[in-house]
């Protein structure tokens, strides 16, 4: 083989192998590069609650059936906000759709855990019931005692609730009117379990000087105005830290049981997020994120089941096909390990030397009959 061709296959494979790196880095840093991440990716907030989100495409009504088994070993846990009697909001959910979920679960083999049941399972594979299903209520809104605990009552169905701690009984904090401590109390001693939503941290906030691009504030780094500048990690740690252990005191206090459960504003975490999750002794964690929850998944699921367009009927069959619409679902991780990219960057390192190499003897092969050819 000569080194022209010698040359030109290395040059080939180098270009190809700079592709294929190329490729791979996008595919797993790109929302570290934002021009790459806006051009290439698309970020709906798909993790906000605020959108509800319904995979009823090609689901039809199914007849009762009062001896089904729809799954096994595994929990749906379903997600609500807010329940009227007349809905004005995007997110809320009619008590009349909430009554008649609840009757269709009931009708349907479907069977009500709670939050303890779920956290058994989920830390210890304890046994629960064929087709389980955990009812959540998120933000503490005052519609949870007014219109949904009189429903729960009626169906002696368990549900746990997630409470922006800061906002229970708080005149002062803005927005739809929250619990008073004392319809917590009294809703905890009938079957309702409250858990933390965080003590104040449910609100998205600016990540950098223009408040044009903000996130979740638990999962981010926020900017700091005063100081002009992104918060470091472990300034970011701390004030996760401090008010996630400030929720957990409170409720402590309030309810007389430490608190192992967080539901994620929006869904949002974050590896440092988790971290300090374990730190502060919370081993349950629950996002937006729609699937089934398994033995082991510390990180759960939830079905959105909540919202003006909520169809109750439909909703049923959803939960019916669970295993196969929601069972394979899972958390992306990067497909590309980062070994993987270290591999082909010094695969690609030794092909370039090569290249060099015969490119150098090439040039000096031309160079030398260049000589001759001109040689008296």
């Amino acid at each position: 083989m000569t080194l022209k061709t010698k040359f030109i296959l290395l040059s080939l494979s180098l270009a190809a192998g700079l592709l294929v790196l190329g490729s791979l880095a996008v595919t797993r840093y790109h929302s570290r590069i934002p021009l790459i991440n806006r051009l290439f990716y698309t970020h709906p907030r798909a993790t906000n609650s605020e959108t509800p989100i319904y995979p009823y495409t090609g689901l039809k009504p199914e007849p009762n059936d009062p001896n089904g088994i729809y799954y096994k070993d595994r929990v749906i846990v379903l997600m609500y906000h807010d329940i009227s009697p007349k809905p004005d909001d995007l997110k809320s959910l009619s008590v009349a759709n909430f009554d008649k979920q609840l009757e269709l679960m009931r009708d349907n083999n479907f069977h009500w855990i709670t939050m303890n049941q779920y956290r058994n399972f989920i830390l210890h594979s304890s046994p629960i019931p064929v087709n389980a299903v955990l009812l959540t209520f998120d933000d503490g809104y005052e519609s949870l005692y007014k219109y949904a605990f009189p429903v729960l009552e009626k169906y002696h169905a368990p549900s746990a609730s997630f409470l922006i701690v800061n906002t229970v009984g708080n005149p002062q904090h803005n927005g739809v009117p929250k619990l008073t401590w004392e319809q917590v109390e009294l809703m905890h001693k009938n079957g309702i379990d409250f858990f933390s939503h965080t003590y104040d941290s449910h609100m998205y906030v600016p990540t950098g000087p223009s408040n044009k691009k903000q996130l979740p504030m638990l999962a981010s780094q926020i900017y700091l105005k005063d100081k002009k500048r992104k918060e470091t990690e472990q300034e970011y740690e701390q004030r996760v830290t401090s008010d996630l252990k400030k929720a957990n005191d409170i409720l402590f206090q309030k309810l007389g049981a430490p608190n192992h459960v967080l539901a994620f504003p929006f869904g949002a975490f974050s590896k440092p997020l988790l971290k300090i999750c374990n730190q502060l002794g919370i081993d349950i964690t629950l996002t937006v994120k729609s699937g089934l929850n398994k033995a082991g998944q510390t990180n759960g699921f939830r079905v959105n089941a909540g919202g003006m367009t909520n169809d109750p009927v439909l909703q049923m069959s959803l939960m019916k096909q669970a295993l196969n619409r929601l069972g394979n679902n899972h958390f992306g991780k990067p497909s590309v390990p980062h070994h993987f990219i270290l591999l082909t960057l010094l695969v690609l390192l030794i092909l370039g030397v090569f290249w060099l190499w015969v490119g150098w003897k090439l040039f000096g092969e031309k160079m030398r009959r260049k000589i001759g050819g001109i040689a008296p």
